[in-house]
């Protein structure tokens, strides 16, 4: 796998349903460094249109809100979304809750106060899920996603599926986002210690610019390559 787990979490959005609470800070500082885009709301009607707007990729959510229960949120996504990875945070060590969570499909389970260490693991756990299931839709920009395991770019009303050196090479693009990478070690990632022309590389490059967008890929010249968020 050329993208490690972390590399992966860092390319999605994920939905996070809290009180301000001592927890909550403790839970924002972890998935910053984590993620790309952190929804958050208190409001379990916010979080209902957030997730319907914007299609995070996971979802982290305090069951002991003020406003309602945070389970019954959970069944109703569930009957929309059986796969999406769902890691709830809680007080709540009674049996009934427990039971009930557990038949929620539910990534992990997290008692107050939060363990870092623990929380990490969850996070982990859902790249694993998310890996495992084919969903990775990592974004390129806009609406151009990129789906990992089938190695196809994804617009509104296109496909393309990539070659082998096409999916490399944007997955060394994503991987360094807003980096320039030298020819060099595009090369040398791409052909390990072959020789290749220059007429080869720019064909690679040209042939992925054509199917991800000719204002993705940005060159600075006498610099490299690379996805520069403008």
């Amino acid at each position: 796998m050329n993208l490690s787990l972390k590399k992966i979490l860092k390319q999605l959005d994920v939905l996070f349903i809290s009180e301000l609470d001592s927890s909550y800070k403790k839970i924002e500082t972890i998935l910053n460094i984590f993620f790309k885009n952190i929804l958050y709301t208190n409001s379990l009607n916010y979080a209902k249109n957030m997730y319907e707007k914007s299609f995070p990729n996971i979802i982290i959510i305090d069951i002991n809100l003020n406003e309602s229960f945070g389970i019954n949120f959970i069944k109703e996504l569930r009957k929309k979304n059986k796969s999406i990875p769902i890691i709830i945070v809680t007080e709540n060590k009674e049996v009934g809750v427990l039971i009930d969570a557990i038949k929620l499909n539910l990534t992990d389970y997290l008692l107050k106060p939060i363990d870092i260490n623990k929380l990490v693991y969850a996070l982990n756990l859902s790249a694993k899920e998310i890996l495992n299931s084919g969903e990775i839709k990592i974004t390129i920009k806009n609406n151009i996603k990129y789906n990992y395991l089938e190695k196809a770019v994804i617009t509104s009303n296109t496909r393309f599926i990539l070659t082998k050196n096409e999916s490399r090479l944007l997955e060394l693009f994503l991987s360094n986002k807003n980096k320039f990478i030298q020819n060099e070690e595009i090369i040398k990632h791409i052909w390990s210690d072959k020789e290749v022309s220059s007429s080869a590389f720019k064909s690679l490059i040209n042939r992925l610019t054509n199917k991800i967008g000719k204002d993705l890929i940005s060159n600075s010249f006498g610099i490299g390559y690379g996805i520069i968020e403008k």
